[in-house]
């Protein structure tokens, strides 16, 4: 264990899973190292470097732990040989993950002795993450303590006297109103649902030339211009509602039961999942808006449509008649999604270890 006043000869080692976990570990270490300073290892790899004040070095690489079958990180099994392979004094190891114990989401997991500890980034959820990561690290490098969460252990009932929560290791979980809420939101955050639009390219081109025929006819500008505002933005909630339940079942994305610990897991997964493919969807909807009020403008002369609607219009009217080309777009993008490839699509809906964990019960379908 290391304290303030304390110089360390060999480094505090910080491992992050690629994606959201070493952008936000490296944006931290950034701000709190002194001399940060990135450079090439003889790996190859990238390793930012500093020195944390009244501790010493620190080291960040980006990397993955093994999982086991069952979903679990066996940081226990690995953390010998990553902490011999780089000479680290301890390791800290930052997953984007999702861990679960007693029905509650994992912060952080050590086995008891061991100078290892992970931090599962979705239990900090998707809002002020980087401000309770840096706590928990700070806690971690500065007195070898974990900070969030509540102590648990022994073996979780669900999983059995074999499971990662097995008493040789402290776990800490979340325990407070919300949590549920809070892994989904973490989980989504981890997600990215951005990384789907460019998988999603057959969605998109369905959805513009779909909606793209609504500002061709007046009918459909009599009707945006009938509509009330409620009403336009239930027929969006409606259209997105299909184009997100579409995704989810046509690509198999629903987890099923029996295939988590427990069915509070495998609840939170699926709420994860709808969050994600959800967003996506919003995202896409927004972005044919956009291009449906462009086209509109371009397309339809003011003075023609002030003639087909019999009264004067404005910008609402045209905004009108790209929302509701756009809802229709929307409904055809399910459609579209038949020609994108459903592996590229789940590979694109998780993280790379959520694909990973996943992947394996795909495996067996």
């Amino acid at each position: 264990m290391s304290g303030r006043g304390k110089i360390q000869m060999k480094p505090i080692g910080i491992l992050a899973d690629s994606g959201q976990p070493t952008a936000d570990v490296s944006r931290i270490l950034r701000s709190v190292l002194i001399d940060a300073r990135l450079i090439t290892a003889d790996d190859g790899s990238e390793v930012l470097q500093g020195t944390w004040p009244d501790v010493g070095p620190v080291e960040v690489r980006k990397g993955t732990v093994p999982m086991s079958p069952d979903g679990d990180v066996q940081l226990n099994d690995h953390a010998g040989e990553l902490l011999d392979a780089y000479g680290w004094e301890r390791l800290i190891y930052v997953t984007d993950l999702p861990l679960s114990a007693w029905e509650k989401p994992v912060v952080t997991q050590r086995a008891t002795g061991q100078k290892a500890v992970l931090i599962s980034l979705p239990a900090l959820g998707a809002f002020g993450v980087r401000r309770r990561l840096r706590r928990e690290i700070t806690g971690l490098v500065e007195r070898d303590e974990q900070v969030s969460g509540v102590l648990r252990s022994g073996p979780d009932p669900a999983e059995g006297e074999d499971s990662a929560d097995a008493p040789d290791v402290e776990t800490h979980v979340l325990e407070h109103p919300g949590l549920t809420l809070r892994m989904v939101l973490g989980m989504v955050r981890s997600n990215e649902p951005g990384r789907l639009l460019p998988v999603l390219s057959s969605s998109l081109a369905a959805m513009t030339a779909t909606g793209g025929f609504g500002i061709f006819y007046g009918s459909i500008w009599k009707l945006a211009e009938e509509l009330t505002f409620w009403r336009l933005l239930l027929i969006s909630v409606f259209a997105t509602v299909a184009f997100t339940a579409w995704l989810i079942v046509h690509n198999r994305l629903w987890q099923r039961k029996n295939t988590q610990e427990s069915r509070w897991r495998e609840n939170v997964d699926n709420l994860a999942t709808i969050g994600t493919i959800g967003m996506t969807a919003v995202i896409l909807h927004t972005t044919v808006w956009l291009v449906m009020v462009l086209a509109s403008v371009v397309v339809i002369p003011r003075a023609y449509l002030e003639g087909e609607l019999e009264r004067d219009v404005g910008i609402i009217t045209y905004l009108s008649i790209a929302w509701l080309s756009a809802s229709l777009g929307a409904m055809a993008g399910a459609l579209g999604s038949n020609f994108d490839r459903d592996v590229e699509i789940r590979s694109a809906t998780y993280n790379l270890r959520e694909h990973e964990r996943r992947a394996q019960s795909w495996a067996g379908d």
